[in-house]
């Protein structure tokens, strides 16, 4: 944890002055006299790209003209240059060309650079004859069935797909199994799933496809992935201790995923669960009957064959603690996993994946901070408890303790109208650091040293304002994701707001796509978020109004839920005026005005001013 350093005070008071150079000012490739250098921020040699445009940005010695393969492209007085360049398919050897004029008692100077930039296309093969691009069959993993009998059909479905011929004709087989169809969509790629039958009992057994096309050939191959069913074989696997760094970090390093890869759950240290297969490095656990998940086999703990015990039930208790509701769900020793998800600005959901010895029962309705709690099972293994609370939430958790499932709420505070941001704990995380530059940096800085001055300048606002703000950087330095939300976690903190700078990826248009975006996950971090895009915009409207609110991200640093917890895209590097702005003094300092405004209307707000 690093509370905000006084030695850093003479920076940022220089920061704050009019006129004062950035924390990191861009580097002129060369001096003008010289020879013109060419800085190319993106892409990087040697790039692959699947799109017919590439994002070709940097730049070169103020003063300096830029063509790139013959063709000119504008620079800026700062020699910023940022084109979306058309890119053929194969190869693409792009020549820049940087010219500075002629001079009294200097000629005219130039430099050249070759970049090679491959615009991949994917092969496509005719209607005939008849082919079958092996490498492209799936699965490419071998799946294991422990307890065939126990699922449902869908959970014994294989899927399968490959490329080849169009309009033909497609089956699947496993083993000495009748054959199945499948079907082609887009032109040329066929897919379906193999059933695998409930009492099969397979080892290795080998998927082979066909094709039979429009000329009356016929074309087959084998997946890679093999198909082994073996009765009797399910076993107890457990989240290690230590695997999980916080219990509101929510980790994705850690998820279960639904069988098609969506996010699903977020185990804690000792989380239980009965695996019936695996699917190449994964293990497919049974959360309740017909609900599987993946969960990646290095992350688990074999237990043994024996089932996992079942919670012990029972009354839910409170805690008397009046600065948090804590709610105790008797579990024993059982270690169920579970879902938390917050359902609106005054609800949560607890989703527990079990089936207790005896009912949970609800617990003295008189708690003032409880205004309803409902216990319901709508499928079989799986109970639902709905809380409303009196207040809005403000940071929560789950998490085993001793014979119970812990479930803490916070409490919102209630500010001092005449001083809201007094004694709030505040922790900003700059984006990125060390040997993580973030995006590129086309006037010559990295987003990382854009994020870092901005974040300073903030933590001082707010202090000022009496908060306690804790950086999880003050200096270029290498951060984990998690560490950044475990430093919030740590500290108690209000918020957690990390600070960066957005760009486009590849295959996306920059022109026109500017502005302050800001990602949250909870519903509870809505409305601070909305404060500081408010503030953004009212204070920088010359980034434009972008995109907005982004909310249920998926993202390390808004998916923690202690604390309210946000991303603030400040403003886009793939957008010149944005750029410009984020590179300055001056766009730096109402950058970091505009948060630190947002978050005193916040409390502000929360204060009843």
């Amino acid at each position: 944890m690093r509370p905000f350093p006084a030695r850093a005070a003479p920076l940022l008071a220089a920061l704050l002055l009019p006129g004062a150079a950035p924390a990191a000012t861009p580097a002129a490739p060369a001096p003008v006299a010289g020879t013109p250098a060419i800085l190319v921020a993106y892409p990087p040699a040697d790039h692959r790209v699947a799109f017919d445009h590439v994002i070709l940005e940097g730049m070169v010695t103020p003063g300096a003209t830029l063509t790139v393969s013959g063709t000119p492209v504008p620079t800026g007085p700062d020699g910023l240059y940022m084109t979306w360049w058309p890119l053929k398919p194969g190869g693409n050897d792009l020549r820049l060309i940087a010219r500075t004029p002629a001079r009294p008692g200097q000629s005219a100077r130039s430099a050249t650079r070759i970049l090679r930039v491959t615009r991949t296309v994917p092969r496509t093969l005719p209607a005939a004859p008849t082919l079958l691009t092996r490498e492209s069959v799936t699965p490419a993993q071998p799946t294991e069935l422990w307890d065939a009998a126990g699922d449902t059909p869908q959970e014994r479905q294989i899927p399968v797909r490959f490329q080849g011929s169009p309009g033909g004709r497609a089956t699947a087989r496993l083993a000495g199994l009748p054959a199945q169809p499948l079907r082609e969509g887009p032109s040329g790629t066929y897919s379906g799933a193999l059933d695998v039958p409930a009492t099969a009992r397979l080892s290795s057994a080998t998927i082979t496809v066909t094709l039979t096309g429009r000329d009356g050939r016929s074309a087959s191959a084998p997946a890679p992935g093999r198909v082994t069913s073996t009765p009797g074989a399910a076993r107890t696997v457990t989240t290690p201790p230590g695997t999980v760094p916080g219990p509101g970090l929510n980790a994705s390093s850690t998820r279960l995923t639904t069988p098609q890869g969506a996010p699903l759950l977020y185990p804690r240290d000792g989380t239980t669960y009965r695996a019936v297969g695996r699917v190449g490095t994964d293990l497919r656990v049974r959360l309740a009957p017909g609900v599987s998940a993946l969960v990646t086999a290095a992350q688990t703990a074999p237990v043994g064959f024996a089932p996992p015990p079942a919670p012990d039930g029972g009354p839910i208790s409170i805690d008397p603690d009046p600065g948090q509701l804590t709610l105790r769900l008797p579990l024993g020793p059982a270690r169920p996993p579970f879902t938390l998800t917050q359902t609106g600005d005054r609800t949560l959901r607890l989703t527990l994946y079990a089936t207790p010895t005896r009912p949970l029962t609800p617990p003295d309705p008189s708690d003032p901070r409880l205004t309803r709690l409902t216990l319901s099972t709508p499928t079989p293994g799986v109970i639902q408890l709905d809380l409303t609370l009196s207040a809005p939430l403000w940071g929560f958790t789950a998490t085993a303790d001793g014979d119970s499932l812990r479930l803490t709420t916070r409490q919102p505070p209630t500010p001092d109208p005449t001083r809201p941001l007094q004694g709030r704990v505040i922790t900003l995380d700059p984006g990125h650091g060390g040997t993580q530059n973030g995006g590129a940096g086309s006037l010559g800085t990295p987003e990382k040293n854009l994020t870092l001055p901005i974040a300073l300048m903030t933590a001082q606002l707010l202090q000022a304002q009496g908060a306690t703000v804790i950086l999880t950087r003050d200096t270029d330095l290498t951060l984990g994701l998690y560490e950044r939300g475990l430093i919030a976690e740590t500290a108690g903190s209000d918020l957690l707001i990390s600070i960066h700078a957005n760009a486009l990826p590849d295959g996306r248009d920059p022109r026109g796509t500017r502005g302050p975006e800001v990602y949250y996950t909870h519903q509870q971090a809505r409305d601070p978020a909305q404060a500081i895009l408010t503030a953004l915009r009212a204070g920088l409207p010359d980034l434009g109004p972008g995109a907005g609110l982004k909310p249920d991200a998926d993202l390390a640093l808004t998916r923690p839920t202690t604390q309210p917890s946000l991303l603030i895209e400040t403003a886009y590097l793939t957008d010149p005026g944005n750029l410009r702005i984020l590179n300055s003094p001056d766009g730096q300092r109402r950058i970091a005005q505009a948060i630190a405004d947002g978050i005193s209307a916040y409390y502000a707000g929360l204060a009843g001013q």
